[in-house]
């Protein structure tokens, strides 16, 4: 099935959703819908054990789109049910890893949170900046660094906005597996594709138990009407 903003590939049991628009893979509505549609279709491929979400050399993905952002406000973010798309990736029921050689930055990083794991390049660069912009993660950063990377670490990074590498991600604990640079996409799709010759059904079940964690859904509710809140304040319009 063909994408405007991102290109489907499979290697062997392998499914590759690579973000490919024109806006240096920043995460507008319509590249949000077809990273979301294109990792559901090819989990509906019957030969697809694993799947993997790139980017590029430079960019994973900068965030969200700050023209889109400029223009929305709490009520129209609502109505849009903004970021909903994403949640779609919990019902992905095969295991997801996204590969990161580039900024992964704001919504990016929270994309990359979304996954398995994360397989990283030592030049990758991680950030969860939108307190710059008077807002808040609002797809999960909150909450998914709680979970992976602790309290304190998780309250630096938010309240900060200071972007780290890759090694330090590592340390922090979100980070699975650096591979260095030279060779680094077809060397981490060879590691994917591994990950991908295993026994499906094991696979599944593993990510199914390890995801586990009745309260995640609640919070993370919260954070998404708390982004949409602070969408109508002076702060948002000065940051942007």
């Amino acid at each position: 099935m063909q994408f405007k903003n991102v290109e489907t590939l499979k290697e062997k049991n392998l499914g590759i959703c690579e973000i490919k628009n024109k806006k240096k893979n920043s995460l507008d509505f319509d590249t949000i819908n077809d990273i979301v549609n294109s990792l559901m279709f090819l989990e509906s491929d019957s030969e697809v054990n694993f799947l993997a979400i790139i980017g590029n050399e430079k960019f994973f993905s900068p965030g969200a789109d700050i023209n889109q952002l400029k223009d929305l406000n709490k009520k129209k973010a609502e109505d849009q049910k903004l970021f909903n798309s994403f949640d779609k990736l919990d019902n992905i029921k095969i295991p997801l890893c996204a590969i990161v050689e580039g900024y992964a930055l704001g919504g990016g990083m929270e994309l990359a949170l979304m996954c398995d794991f994360i397989i990283a390049s030592p030049s990758a660069k991680f950030s969860q900046p939108e307190i710059n912009l008077g807002l808040i993660p609002g797809i999960g950063g909150t909450q998914r660094l709680k979970k992976y990377v602790g309290k304190y670490n998780a309250n630096f990074l938010c309240m900060s906005g200071e972007m780290i590498s890759a090694q330090e991600g590592k340390d922090f604990g979100f980070v699975s597996k650096i591979i260095e640079k030279n060779n680094f996409k077809s060397s981490a799709i060879k590691l994917a594709t591994e990950i991908a010759s295993k026994p499906k059904e094991s696979l599944i079940e593993i990510k199914r138990l390890i995801k586990l964690d009745n309260n995640l859904k609640d919070d993370l509710l919260d954070e998404r009407s708390t982004f949409y809140n602070l969408l109508d304040k002076e702060n948002k319009n000065i940051g942007i």
